[in-house]
């Protein structure tokens, strides 16, 4: 027993906790309090304390990133479910779609020239889906102007557009280089890496066609 005793203290001295003497020497916890009576293990119980916080911050750390990570795949199965619902869209949705998009983002003041601009790549190619196969405008008519921040590469901006809107980069208008006040030239270029694309078309019917569109679609009910 004495030898267990010494071996105990000799443990608890090297910074072992209670529970980790008891298992190793198999003595219960209740004899260690008796023994360890009037010892002083402050430093100990210090160096003992500092350990298991930082075991309980690891432990704390780990268990947050696990759950960020439960709740992103949670949240991307949600989306990955909710996108599978579109699926393809027939003729009348890409019509309905496109005259809904262009009363949200397109300029309609102009009584001679379409004008939607957009920054995402993803609507840009919806809408140029619709001009081409609901509006049929033919392909010479096209115009884009790309409008960016000094801090992308105009070329390169304008290859990805010309690529995306399988249009040549002839149809491009003289690009409107834009510094916003709040910027002041510090604007990041994963900020609007591909700035924002204007899609022109000059077709007085064309614009009268698409206000129409927009006025049958402020009379649903």
């Amino acid at each position: 027993m004495r030898k267990n005793k010494n071996k105990a203290i000799e443990l608890r001295q090297q910074g072992k906790t209670y529970n980790e003497i008891s298992k190793e020497l198999k003595i219960a916890k209740s004899t260690l309090s008796s023994w360890f009576k009037g010892k002083n293990f402050d430093k100990i119980k210090a160096d003992v304390y500092s350990k298991t916080q930082k075991k309980w911050a690891k432990n704390i750390s780990q268990f947050n990133i696990d759950r960020a990570k439960k709740v992103w795949q949670s949240r991307e199965l949600a989306r990955n479910k909710a996108s599978l619902e579109i699926g393809k869209i027939n003729r009348r949705e890409l019509f309905l779609l496109g005259a809904a998009l262009y009363w949200a983002e397109g300029y309609k003041k102009t009584k001679w020239c379409i004008s939607f601009c957009n920054s995402d790549p993803a609507m840009i190619k919806i809408m140029m889906r619709f001009f081409r196969e609901i509006c049929n405008v033919p392909e010479e008519k096209f115009r884009l102007r790309l409008q960016a921040h000094p801090n992308i590469k105009e070329l390169t901006t304008k290859q990805f557009w010309s690529k995306l809107t399988e249009l040549p980069l002839s149809q491009f208008n003289k690009t409107q280089k834009v510094i916003s006040r709040s910027s002041k030239l510090r604007r990041s270029a994963n900020t609007l890496p591909y700035g924002t694309l204007h899609i022109l078309i000059f077709d007085k019917n064309l614009v009268d066609k698409i206000k129409g569109w927009i006025a049958g679609l402020e009379k649903i009910q």
